[in-house]
């Protein structure tokens, strides 16, 4: 079992929000746990709905957690309409994108903390319906 909760959902100005805390994960083992909570909860969120925060803040990330990474974008990627990344540093940040790049995501930012993700997020999508 996990030692702390490491999924919250929650509304902000009308949006669905999933935060996931994936920091200080040091295995890859904690890596599949988690995601096996995590997935179900996309699930019952319609397609191109959601807003998500990911916390990878101190992971330690190696060629299989890269492999569990692409998996999970991969997987979440129908439901999400934007997301942020947080706890992103040096070689990381470069991890990241290219594994973005790879999975087609656009739709991904970076944020230092969890209410500067929401803020962004919120500011992306008030910028996105102008647009329209």
């Amino acid at each position: 079992m996990m030692e702390q909760v490491r999924i919250e959902e929650f509304v902000r100005d009308g949006k669905s929000f999933i935060y996931i805390d994936f920091s200080n994960l040091k295995t890859n083992e904690e890596f599949i746990e988690l995601l096996k909570v995590i997935e179900p909860a996309f699930a019952k969120y319609p397609k191109h709905s959601l807003y998500t925060i990911t916390n990878i803040e101190n992971v330690r990330i190696d060629s299989e957690s890269k492999k569990i990474i692409a998996q999970y974008l991969e997987h979440n990627k129908p439901y999400v309409k934007c997301g942020a990344v947080i706890g992103l540093d040096g070689i990381k940040k470069i991890i990241v994108t290219t594994a973005l790049k790879l999975s087609g995501r656009d739709n991904i930012f970076f944020a230092f903390t969890k209410e500067q993700a929401v803020e962004l997020l919120l500011q992306k999508e008030l910028v996105a319906q102008s647009a329209n």
